[in-house]
């Protein structure tokens, strides 16, 4: 009988902790709906807008830049990789402010502080952004250092703008660069063909098209070169490929 009283009385104990629980998990996904809902209504969700260019050279080889931006009120955020076929590339993240409208370059423009990576050194510089709806520049000039190891522009008269980089879809974007690395990387085991005289292969070119999930890609050994096309899958989370076709060029 005591036995009896016992189990009861435990199961009782029980059921009372899991209805606690069960409010008190209802409690939170509603504060954390309103909190989101109060982001939304209040203007707090970051607009997220990226660009990409790819432009091949004379020399077979290819110039790259591209530009992800998170912008919430007048406050800016990103990264901007900028990577020159026959030059050093300048790599970082960002954050600055941002501007309204201006109508003499149809977009806006924004003076950010660039935690830029080149040669192995890591500067703190000031960049100019003007981007808009279809494509985004950003602006180089020779800069001097203001005294505390931060570079500024010497004379903002005298920026030059990189070659207009095209709007994309954030996610087409991630996929881009995350499907090109992983050839990069792995192009010896990827491609079909051998490589000669203890050769390895190596990416010179590739260039990844997320709408079709396809892609191009040069590769050489030292000796010879090669090329081929190629058919993937992607998962988005978590990030990963799976080559399903490789041809190579005849």
């Amino acid at each position: 009988m005591k036995t009896q009283n016992r189990m009861k009385i435990i199961t009782i104990i029980i059921i009372i902790i899991a209805i606690v629980l069960v409010i008190i998990g209802l409690g939170g996904n509603k504060e954390s709906k309103i909190n989101q809902d109060k982001d939304i209504i209040g203007g707090k969700t970051p607009i997220e807008m990226c660009y990409y260019r790819r432009t091949p050279t004379d020399s077979g080889f290819s110039d790259v830049a591209w530009i992800k931006l998170n912008i919430l009120d007048e406050k800016i955020t990103g990264e901007f990789q900028h990577l020159p076929a026959e030059s050093d590339s300048k790599v970082g993240t960002f954050e600055g402010t941002v501007g309204p409208l201006d109508q003499s370059i149809m977009g806006r423009r924004a003076l950010v502080w660039w935690d830029s990576l080149a040669e192995g050194m890591n500067v703190k510089e000031e960049l100019v952004i003007e981007f808009g709806d279809g494509s985004a520049t950003v602006g180089f000039g020779e800069m001097i250092d203001r005294g505390d190891g931060v570079y500024i522009y010497k004379d903002k008269a005298n920026i030059y703008y990189i070659d207009q980089m095209s709007q994309m879809d954030c996610e087409s974007l991630d996929e881009k660069l995350f499907v090109e690395k992983y050839i990069r990387d792995n192009i010896a085991t990827i491609a079909t063909d051998k490589a000669v005289l203890g050769g390895t292969w190596y990416v010179t070119i590739v260039n990844v098209i997320p709408a079709t999930d396809t892609g191009e890609v040069t590769y050489e050994d030292g000796h010879i070169q090669s090329k081929a096309n190629f058919v993937y899958t992607y998962q988005k989370s978590p990030q990963n490929i799976t080559i399903t076709k490789f041809e190579v060029k005849k």
